[in-house]
């Protein structure tokens, strides 16, 4: 194993994961998702006892997705999709290249229509309503995109790219939306210091916690993460995961996940929908999915997991 350029431990692979006698090899086996499915186990469950306990234990899903279908041409995307996600929870999408994730989370953000079926988030439906409508609905339904070096504009400074949907949505004043700037980067781990650099001055993790704080900083209900660690290194998405977690247990947010990694998802999400050709084809709790599959293919997936994923 390297660092700075320095050999910190060699060995047979078997013994440096079974016995890693370096302190960096053994953060880094930690910060394997797959070795260590349960490392936030009482940190994930942190928000939603805490939403249930402020709120008694009453409401509804923050998220009501009810046999939902779109089609391009003679392509069917997504096929009598449901799923719900109770306020405070991580819900996630898996399945492999074309089984309908990227089409169903368009769906919920509002940025396509589905052909049938409805989509309610935080009681407000989401199909049919006018554009002024859908955009008072999304400030409240963020996004955080795969790879923030090239989801976030590459001229513009930390500030500005944090205090744009402020700006856009007209909060407060100037020195209002200024503090917000500050707090939402303190609140994801960034320094003030960082407010006049470029996406291209930053580490890929600060990029990311910019692209969190921007999708925190007007104070949603619900954040949609689309692959969020996936251009990341394993200790940099332990960080992300931590932070996402934190947040969630502070706020009562709640998360749709997309991802392809599955030993993410077990360490992240309560439930999980397994989608396929544009169905689902099995959901329920993580642990109910992981330990007891009852599909053939939601059990392929799972066994091309790394050994202690499962």
């Amino acid at each position: 194993m390297l660092r700075n350029g320095v050999v910190e431990e060699a060995g047979p692979t078997a013994e440096v994961f079974a016995r890693p006698s370096s302190e960096y090899a053994r953060r880094l086996h930690a910060d394997v998702p797959a070795l260590n499915p349960d490392r936030y186990a009482e940190l994930r469950d942190l928000g939603r006892e805490a939403l249930s306990t402020d709120h008694g234990g009453a409401g509804g899903p923050r998220i009501e997705v009810s046999g939902v279908t779109k089609t391009f041409g003679s392509l069917t995307a997504v096929d009598d999709v449901s799923f719900t996600v109770p306020a405070g929870t991580t819900h996630a999408l898996v399945g492999e290249s074309g089984s309908g994730k990227t089409t169903a989370i368009r769906l919920l953000l509002g940025l396509e229509q589905p052909d049938a079926g409805r989509i309610v988030v935080a009681g407000e439906e989401l199909h049919g309503r006018s554009h002024a409508s859908l955009r008072s609905v999304r400030r409240h339904l963020q996004l955080v995109y795969q790879n923030p070096f090239t989801s976030l504009d590459p001229t513009w400074k930390v500030e500005r790219l944090v205090r744009e949907p402020l700006d856009r949505y007209g909060v407060g004043d100037k020195r209002e939306r200024a503090a917000l700037v500050r707090s939402t980067l303190r609140s994801v781990g960034l320094g003030e210091e960082l407010v006049s650099r470029k996406p291209s001055a930053l580490s890929g993790g600060q990029r990311q916690r910019v692209a969190i704080a921007r999708a925190l900083v007007l104070r949603p209900d619900v954040i949609v993460l689309d692959e969020p660690t996936s251009a990341l290194d394993v200790s940099v998405q332990a960080e992300i995961v931590e932070t996402l977690l934190r947040l969630q247990a502070e706020l009562g947010l709640t998360y749709v996940f997309v991802s392809h990694d599955l030993s993410l998802v077990r360490q992240l999400a309560h439930t999980v929908s397994v989608m396929r050709r544009g169905r689902v084809v099995e959901q329920g709790t993580v642990a109910e999915i992981f330990d007891s599959p009852q599909e053939e293919y939601t059990r392929t997936l799972l066994d091309s997991l790394p050994v202690g994923a499962a």
